[in-house]
């Protein structure tokens, strides 16, 4: 038996255009969340801080090279796995971006599809797999 406890530090970007929150959802064969909407999130590597494990995050999951980035909220996350239970730390963090940034935008492999959604939208049963938890961020965002 772990007498570990499966914890990590994990970071979540919400990314903003024209009043347009952009949403991602982790393809079918993903290892961690398949099938789920969410934002380009991911886990802080042992180097890194949080801030900086956003910044790559985003890079990855986007193309996007983000300018700054700002804080809004750290909560923690009790679920489940098949075998254990697991522990999260989150960072999360939002962007505005631009025009030209966008023109970068490119989703990499572990999304299937992704949409910009404004804050009424959230409600959309589409979206259910959001956690209650980040939804209220959102549309408080």
């Amino acid at each position: 038996m772990n007498h570990h406890p499966n914890y990590r530090v994990s970071v979540e970007i919400i990314l903003k255009i024209n009043n347009k929150i952009l949403l991602t959802k982790r393809s079918e064969e993903a290892i961690v969340a398949p099938g789920v909407w969410n934002v380009p999130a991911g886990k802080v590597k042992f180097h890194e801080i949080p801030l900086e494990a956003a910044f790559r995050e985003v890079k990855e999951e986007t193309n996007i090279d983000l300018g700054n980035l700002t804080e809004i909220h750290v909560r923690t996350f009790k679920g489940n796995t098949a075998s254990e239970p697991i522990y999260r730390l989150i960072y999360t963090y939002v962007a505005e971006i631009t025009d030209a940034q966008l023109a970068n935008f490119q989703m990499n492999d572990e999304h299937s599809e992704y949409v910009w959604v404004s804050k009424e939208e959230l409600s959309d049963t589409s979206y259910n797999s959001l956690l209650p938890a980040f939804r209220e961020i959102l549309v408080t965002i």
